[in-house]
């Protein structure tokens, strides 16, 4: 009998060994699985900043003297493309609107806790759409950073999020940033940054009232399901806003621009879809990542697309907003986890205090 070398033979034994089979099999479809999930958010990430960005700059094309700038009129017939595809993609797709059957159920409830917040809505669209015709995109995108502080000022004086001092310095970096940012401004225009701040006050409103009004009523809807009943209420306010502010030039510019009116609307459509398939398909974290390469990507094609400029004290300020915005990212995910699993996170524990 011919002898066989001993790391033959622990070969020949592994090889034959069923379990050990089994794990070299489930490891490398773990491993297939884990690229497939890198691709996916890669993916989803790339068209939901391209659309983003896109729909910015299109708005910012089309509020441009000579084209549409009806800021109103732009507004409304957004909500009314958004109104037709919504009840469009819900007969094709019904698995997108999962909170559908408890919204039809609950219909009164519903409309009437919508209704203010469909104001809201449109008031905040309008200020940013007008805003557009006095200040560049990438003074609107420094501005809009500033989101983070306001909603948590809010939401500590109505008592949705405790206060903490760490938080506060974390803030202290954004505004610090923010304020650098319009500081740096070279066509500082006021009416442009007022537009834009009671934009963001509006939406910021909005999104407190409604999380904590329907959150309170047990209507948690998700994102599709509140975009089809927000439009038809948003739209009637809208309709009051455009009765007086008709001109005749309104009917020309949109003949000679509804074709493009037509591709910004079902962007933006696109853009609240995508939003909902982010939410539901990636992580927190992959969608804070992508929140700021976004940013990044809406200045540096303002800059690009529509030459505005941008001067070095914007560029550090900026630089400082994103590194408090990620910050503050990294603080509520800590606050978030300490939550699910208390004793893995004991600083973010501390964070979490008993109002």
């Amino acid at each position: 009998e011919l002898d066989t070398p001993p790391q033959a033979r622990q070969l020949s034994n592994s090889c034959q060994d069923p379990r050990q089979s089994a794990q070299f099999k489930m490891a490398g479809e773990n491993s297939q699985s884990q690229v497939a999930s890198v691709w996916q958010t890669i993916l989803i990430g790339t068209v939901y900043i391209v659309t983003s960005s896109t729909l910015i700059s299109f708005n910012k094309y089309l509020m441009q003297p000579g084209r549409f700038s009806h800021a109103v009129h732009l507004t409304a017939f957004h909500m009314v493309v958004t109104l037709v595809l919504s009840l469009a993609f819900y007969k094709v797709a019904p698995q997108f609107y999962p909170s559908m059957a408890m919204a039809k159920a609950n219909i009164c409830q519903v409309a009437k806790w919508i209704a203010p917040l469909g104001f809201l809505f449109a008031l905040a669209l309008y200020c940013s759409n007008q805003a557009y015709k006095y200040s560049s995109v990438a003074f609107l995108q420094f501005c809009k950073q500033g989101n983070v502080a306001l909603m948590f000022f809010m939401s500590c004086a109505v008592g949705s999020q405790s206060f903490s001092w760490q938080k506060l310095a974390v803030l202290t970096v954004v505004i610090a940033g923010c304020t650098t940012c319009a500081h740096g401004e070279i066509h500082f225009v006021m009416i442009g940054l007022v537009l834009q701040l009671a934009s963001q006050l509006t939406e910021c409103s909005k999104n407190l009232i409604g999380e904590a009004v329907m959150g309170s009523a047990g209507l948690k809807l998700d994102v599709l399901t509140f975009v089809l009943f927000q439009a038809p209420f948003s739209l009637l306010f809208l309709s009051v806003g455009v009765c007086f502010s008709w001109t005749p030039e309104v009917v020309t510019d949109f003949r000679k621009h509804w074709h493009w009116l037509m591709v910004n609307a079902c962007i933006a459509f696109l853009l609240n879809v995508l939003i909902a398939v982010t939410l539901k398909k990636l992580s927190a974290l992959a969608f804070v990542i992508i929140g700021v390469v976004k940013d990044m990507v809406i200045v540096s094609s303002s800059s690009l697309v529509f030459g505005d400029p941008i001067s070095q004290a914007q560029q550090v300020g900026f630089a400082v907003t994103i590194t408090g915005v990620l910050l503050w990212s990294r603080l509520k995910l800590q606050e978030q986890a300490a939550r699910r699993d208390p004793e893995r996170l004991p600083l973010a524990k501390q964070d979490v205090k008993v109002k």
